[in-house]
């Protein structure tokens, strides 16, 4: 059935492998017409989409102040479809009419600040939509690119932490697996923090981002940019859902029995000291035991995990009362684990141990 198309007058151009098409749109089809992070977005692109409150306001005050003079540069767009392109004349190729079916969904790479302020200011100000803006899109029925092409954009906002970092790394097969399990396994689903190093209190997290990077490349044993084997890759969806399971307290939180505020208060292993060393604890765990790891994982869930087990986790896991995060706390906090798992210590843990007890 043909269910239409927008049709635009385009110029052509290209970058590298790839035809791009720069066409004027009116603003007040911007915000009809131009997705961000909606729902309709795919979650894997959705995810780390941001937009500033205060940069919204400062383009709509702009917008506004300079009604009369003001410049906005190009939107940049990524079309989830095939789109048509027709010239005008064979002696002028560049520039023609472009087709879109109305069925696409076109999604910002840049340009959603330009956008939330244009929806803004529209709202009081609708003579302003018949001003037009120019956008530059792309076709990317697969969104392969698209995956990419925000962060490459947005540079400032998807390198300054590792959680961001892993969030947009389209090269690193091990930042793809995690993205991938934060979606499915029940423990991550919902409940890890994709751009900050912190958790606050009013968060319903339990990880970042970047500490499950951390520990899966632990579990796994593996450098960052090392590639992922489809056999590793079950591997660590199959340990973090297993042990998601056993754990009662994250069983409470995968029911959202519990807020995620009061088991960080209470519990160490909602903490990334102590998910970075259930990684480290786990390898060594499937190396000796790769037949019926998942039957020895099970006594994790009869150790007492409260930061009120000042016996065990202080020193560790714990400095004076507080959760650290110091390469020996993690460490030492691996070495309680692999005890707890009845595994043997390495000489080089051996010494830590005693370092501590000193």
């Amino acid at each position: 059935m043909n269910t239409g198309f927008y049709s635009f007058v385009a110029i052509r151009g290209r970058q590298g492998q790839s035809d791009y098409f720069l066409i004027q749109c009116p603003l007040w089809l911007v915000p009809r017409l131009f997705l961000f992070d909606e729902l309709e977005v795919p979650a894997a692109l959705r995810m780390g989409h941001t937009v500033t409150a205060t940069i919204v306001a400062e383009v709509a005050r702009y917008l506004t102040v300079r009604r009369k003079d003001y410049v906005l540069p190009p939107l940049v767009a990524s079309t989830d479809c095939d789109v048509t392109y027709e010239p005008f004349q064979a002696e002028l190729p560049d520039a023609g009419k472009l087709s879109i079916p109305m069925t696409t969904h076109l999604i910002l790479q840049d340009g959603q600040h330009r956008r939330a302020a244009i929806q803004q200011v529209l709202a009081t100000q609708p003579d302003l939509g018949n001003d037009t803006i120019p956008v530059m899109l792309f076709s990317d029925p697969h969104l392969s690119r698209s995956q990419r092409l925000y962060s490459d954009l947005n540079p400032e906002k998807t390198r300054r932490t590792l959680s961001q970092r892993v969030l947009h790394d389209q090269d690193s097969s091990l930042a793809s697996l995690v993205r991938q399990m934060i979606e499915s396994v029940p423990i991550f689903k919902s409940l890890v923090e994709l751009e900050k190093t912190t958790i606050s209190n009013r968060s319903t997290a339990l990880f970042t981002l970047g500490a499950v990077f951390q520990a899966t490349q632990a579990l796994l044993a593996i450098q960052a940019r090392d590639s992922v084997a489809p056999t590793q890759a079950e591997l660590a969806r199959r340990f973090w859902m297993e042990l998601g399971q056993v754990i009662p307290e994250w069983q409470q939180a995968i029911q959202r029995n519990v807020s995620s505020a009061q088991l960080r208060q209470q519990y160490v292993h909602v903490h990334s000291v102590s998910l970075l060393a259930i990684g480290m604890a786990g390898h060594a765990l499937v190396l000796a035991h790769p037949d019926d790891w998942q039957e020895r994982l099970r006594v994790l869930g009869n150790l007492d995990w409260s930061r009120s087990n000042v016996g065990l986790w202080e020193g560790r896991a714990m400095l004076r009362g507080r959760m650290s995060k110091a390469r020996e706390s993690i460490q030492l906090t691996a070495n309680a684990i692999k005890k707890a798992l009845g595994l043997p210590l390495t000489d080089s843990e051996e010494a830590l141990e005693r370092e501590m007890r000193r």
